[in-house]
């Protein structure tokens, strides 16, 4: 999919032209309106989105009055009591002021709610619907508090309750049961989700701390959340880290990176100040801009992660200069982007194709795709995908996956982790290899390129992907990625699985253990969940601070292997150096001071893994107790709780770690046995 630049369209009006802060839609009958919306002095202007052409101008309406000079530079586009309004921020107005939208686009009289409680000079304003009730979530920026106001029939608001914070973006996404509202908030770096009571209206704050901070987002200017693929997904801009991160939002709240990436030469997204998505026929859009004189398009995956499209670059023809606002509407077959700027006067409008979407496919076994553009994706088992005619988008699976794009420009995705993947027909000069999911990968000079008789063979750590050529004979590196892979840069947003990197250590809890996909784990915070189909390749996640963890499995039974990885935390103090003692006992022979040792005792004592216990055992567990480096970790070690455990001694310390389970559409249960290596005392 490209961009494609049409024009720049003005009223003539400096005032309403120059300065355009805030952008929004609105359809009334069927056809889509954009409204701008200029600071003091200036006005709104109304424009009706037409399918192949130009915008068209409705309506003006110049700020008067009271308001003149005290307008902000944002809208939004609420229904109050059935009357369709359009919302602005004006300093020291004690209720929420706004123009009405008439049924036609133009706009009407100019309106003011009761007082509210926090005033109405907002930073920011959603609106969503508990039910047959509407509800407002409205950040008073004089205030620092977010509200929470009722709908009532006559369109006047009742306050529900008041929460302490900061925003000037917000969006109401549901998950599940749940229903949250996102926020972000430039000035205090701030990112919070809010869990809405159903029942009375107030907010909740959820604790994301753990998950927004490893992704190093700096400077938050805008969100966006749509919910696609059954799942409920949030995006955040982050002007100073020039960056896009995608998380994942579960029915408790809770946050999940899924991908995170950088502006680079090849994208138009640094120093981001506004980003839009939205959902066409079962795909999702991303368009994001800011001071890099343009915009780029991403479409998001099933899995979560963002493939470069498209980025366009401002021209003598357009006005994209340091890109302030930016809206996405679907109009007949295409995708029009409107696009204002800081500095040009007007609106930008860039438009893409959307007439051949094809479909968005997953499995195992042959996956079909149509001879439009489709989207298919492995699965955990082998895979062959096929996308027939189209420029299609071809995601490998953890299993070994074979791709054939056919005829049109294709992408094929890798995924780190899988097993072999081979393309059987890639169009030097049309197709694409998109390898960002590799941890680290930045230039082609990386990867391990061979040239072969067919194509080439492509390795990075241990990752093999066999390139066949649609014309035959070898491929170059260049014949593959020209210069560059171009792109944005992907950050990972989890670095289990790295060398030397391991998960993250914290508390656990030693003995029995039941582990469930679908509940709260308190044995597997911050854990790294392997499981393995027999015949298949591996997946991998990380459980959350509460042991929460989704393999994001397809339907179906599949029987496999369970592994858990876990590390230690030297801030739990469950090490001392009374462990020690009881491995320099078990070492010569004796019994630890409690009486016999149990295989599960053993199995601690032997922290260096090497079958027997000896003095090697005490002096690194003693050295992980006092706070020494040593060169063997202490660790967790979880085992089948119906493991034989019985031909353990202290010379023969040999099990396996894991568990035969069956996984039966996407959950897991089984019992397990934890057992902390180094801490004997409470095993």
């Amino acid at each position: 999919m490209m961009l494609q630049f049409e024009s720049v369209v003005a009223t003539g009006s400096a005032a309403l032209d120059s300065g355009i802060g805030d952008t929004a839609l609105k359809t009334f009958n069927g056809d889509t309106y954009l409204y701008t919306v200029t600071g003091p002095a200036g006005g709104i202007a109304v424009w009706q989105l037409v399918d192949g052409a130009i915008p068209q101008l409705v309506d003006t309406e110049y700020y008067s009055g009271t308001i003149t000079f005290l307008v902000g530079r944002s809208g939004d586009a609420v229904t109050l009591g059935g009357q369709d309004q359009l919302v602005l921020d004006v300093n020291t107005a004690t209720g929420l002021v706004g123009y009405d939208l008439n049924s036609d686009g133009s706009i009407g009289d100019l309106q003011e709610t009761g007082t509210l409680t926090g005033g109405g000079d907002i930073s920011a304003l959603v609106q969503m619907s508990l039910g047959s009730t509407d509800l407002l979530t409205i950040a008073h920026e004089g205030t620092g508090q977010i509200g929470t106001y009722y709908v009532n029939g006559d369109g006047t608001l009742g306050l529900a309750g008041m929460i302490v914070g900061e925003a000037d973006s917000m969006q109401a996404l549901q998950s599940g049961a749940g229903q949250f509202v996102i926020s972000a908030d430039a000035a205090t770096n701030g990112i919070a989700v809010l869990q809405v009571d159903t029942g009375n209206g107030t907010l909740a704050a959820i604790d994301n701390t753990s998950a927004i901070e490893t992704l190093g987002i700096a400077v938050p200017t805008a969100v966006e959340v749509v919910e696609a693929y059954g799942q409920s997904w949030v995006v955040v801009a982050g002007s100073a880290s020039n960056s896009l991160s995608v998380m994942k939002l579960s029915d408790t709240g809770h946050l999940i990176p899924t991908d995170h990436v950088l502006d680079t030469l090849d994208t138009r997204f640094q120093s981001v100040q506004d980003l839009s998505l939205i959902e066409v026929d079962g795909r999702v859009f991303v368009v994001a801009g800011g001071g890099d004189d343009g915009i780029t398009l991403f479409t998001l995956t099933p899995n979560g992660q963002l493939v470069h499209l498209d980025s366009f670059a401002d021209s003598l023809d357009s006005g994209l200069q340091n890109v302030q606002s930016l809206s996405v509407a679907h109009v007949g077959d295409e995708l029009q982007v409107l696009v204002t700027s800081q500095q040009d006067a007007g609106v930008n409008l860039l438009t893409t194709s959307v007439s051949e979407l094809g479909v968005v496919r997953d499995g195992f076994g042959t996956v079909n795709g149509t001879a439009q553009n489709d989207m298919l994706s492995g699965s955990i088992l082998e895979t062959s995908l096929l996308g027939g005619a189209g420029d299609d988008i071809l995601i490998a699976g953890a299993g070994a996956t074979t791709m054939t794009g056919g005829i049109g420009a294709d992408i094929f995705v890798m995924q780190s982790g899988s097993e072999p993947t081979t393309i059987t027909d890639f169009e030097v000069g049309v197709d694409r290899l998109d390898l960002f999911d590799y941890m680290l990968l930045r230039t082609p000079s990386q990867l391990t390129f061979t040239g072969t008789a067919t194509g080439a063979q492509i390795e990075y750590r241990d990752e093999v992907i066999q390139v066949i050529s649609a014309s035959g004979g070898p491929l170059s590196s260049f014949d593959v990625f020209g210069v560059g892979f171009g792109g944005p840069d992907h950050i990972p947003v989890d670095f289990s699985g790295f060398e030397g990197l391991d998960p993250t250590g914290s508390a656990g809890i030693q003995g029995e253990i039941a582990v469930n996909s679908g509940t709260i784990n308190p044995g597997l915070t911050d854990a790294e969940i392997n499981f393995t189909p027999n015949g298949g390749g591996t997946v991998s996640v990380r459980a959350d601070g509460e042991g929460r963890f989704d393999l994001d499995m397809p339907s179906g039974t599949f029987s496999g292997e369970l592994d858990i990885i876990k590390s230690y935390s030297t801030a739990s103090k469950e090490i001392n150096a009374l462990d020690a003692l009881q491995v320099l006992r078990l070492s010569v022979g004796l019994d630890p001071t409690w009486g016999s040792a149990s295989p599960e005792n053993l199995i601690a004592a032997d922290i260096t893994q090497d079958g027997t216990i000896n003095a090697l055992d005490a002096l690194a567990i003693l050295q992980v107790a006092v706070g020494k480096p040593s060169a063997h970790k202490a660790e967790w070690v979880f085992l089948d709780t119906d493991a034989d455990l019985s031909g353990i001694t202290r010379n023969n310390v040999d099990y396996e770690t894991g568990a035969d389970v069956v996984v039966v559409d996407g959950v897991i249960s089984t019992d397990m046995t934890s057992i902390l290596l180094g801490n004997l005392e409470a095993v």
